[in-house]
């Protein structure tokens, strides 16, 4: 009999022991989240330069492809990007000239803006990349990047493309006002992650 009560009180202490090792904790439960955090906000990624990510599914496991479509998504983007900030540019510089001269005719950079962005696309690269498995699908990502130095070139061949005579006070301004998107970006990328 003090067997059996040493024997009972053993499994009853192992199983006490089981039941609070076995569940899982929150944390083992929770899924981690695939995407890499340049994925997120990729205007943060690189100061001073235009950033875009992209994450597209692999096609039946040909890497290659996902590759240069992420790339390709990225490059769009970036592109859009530059679009966006010229139209701005153009919105100011037509508020200074008003301001200065009396009157502008409007578009003076968005003209010349798609010439020279298809020039200096040659310039943005694949900067990271990762593979990513989402739920089991494979997907590759891609931060894609305008360089600082060639973002600042930009902005200047835009300028000089459009001959327009600006003065050093109105292009510092077009110049804040072209970097301005990005500081937008970038306050917008830290309130959605609130």
């Amino acid at each position: 009999m003090n067997v059996s009560v040493k024997t009972l009180c053993l499994c009853g202490a192992l199983s006490l022991l089981t039941a609070c090792g076995g569940a899982p904790t929150k944390q083992e439960s929770a899924k981690a989240d695939p995407y890499p955090d340049w994925y997120y906000s990729p205007a943060d990624s690189i100061a001073n330069a235009l950033n875009a990510a992209s994450c597209v599914a692999i096609p039946g496991g040909n890497l290659e492809i996902a590759r240069k479509q992420a790339l390709a998504n990225g490059r769009a983007d970036i592109a859009s990007q530059i679009e966006t900030r010229v139209k701005a540019m153009d919105k100011t510089y037509d508020r200074l000239a008003n301001t200065d001269e009396g009157s502008s005719v409007g578009g003076t950079f968005e003209s010349v803006s798609k010439q020279v962005t298809n020039q200096v696309m040659s310039g943005v690269r694949a900067v990271k990349s990762a593979r990513v498995d989402d739920s089991g699908k494979p997907y590759f990502c891609s931060l894609v990047s305008l360089g600082p130095e060639k973002t600042s070139q930009l902005v200047d061949q835009i300028i000089a493309a459009s001959g327009v005579n600006i003065s050093g006070d109105s292009e510092s301004v077009l110049r804040e006002q072209f970097n301005a998107y990005k500081a937008q970006q970038e306050m917008e990328s830290a309130m959605g992650s609130y």
